[in-house]
């Protein structure tokens, strides 16, 4: 009679560590997910500053070139007539020549009878990615200066 006794209380520890290991690997495994979310959510996050300061620089710009200068600092920014201006960044978003995240801010004039409207496709790559992060398309009026 004892022995079944044990016996039952042998089995019923097994089925509580068998439920205990289960919950801690489902819990890793939550846990692995939401570093994974987290960390897409940093990049998404700095893509997104990076392309509000460019559209600043955008609006403060008369021409891509000055768009250039603004973007420059410590040689991270050029002005290519079929890239546009591209501007590179450190993970910590100051602004790094050989940096993680590039920021492509196009340039495209539009004459109109009261000024110059300016199209502007700012996109923002992390490393060596395919797809941008973000793309953000503004434009700013440009009125034409009466002397």
């Amino acid at each position: 009679m004892k022995r079944r006794h044990i016996t039952g209380f042998y089995i019923e520890t097994l089925v509580l560590i068998v439920i205990f290991v289960t919950v801690v690997l489902v819990l890793t495994q939550i846990f692995g997910v939401s570093r994974n979310e987290s960390r897409s959510a940093r990049m998404l996050t700095n893509a997104v500053t990076l392309a509000e300061n460019a559209a600043e620089a955008v609006s403060a710009s008369r021409d891509p070139e000055a768009l250039a200068q603004l973007l420059n600092t410590d040689n991270n920014a050029q002005y290519d007539e079929e890239e546009g201006v591209l501007a590179y960044y450190g993970p910590d978003l100051k602004p790094a020549a050989d940096g993680v995240y590039l920021v492509q801010a196009g340039w495209e004039p539009q004459q109109t009878d009261a000024g110059t409207l300016v199209n502007s496709r700012i996109s923002v790559w992390y490393g060596q990615e395919k797809e941008p992060l973000y793309v953000l398309e503004t434009a700013v009026y440009l009125p034409e200066v009466i002397s």
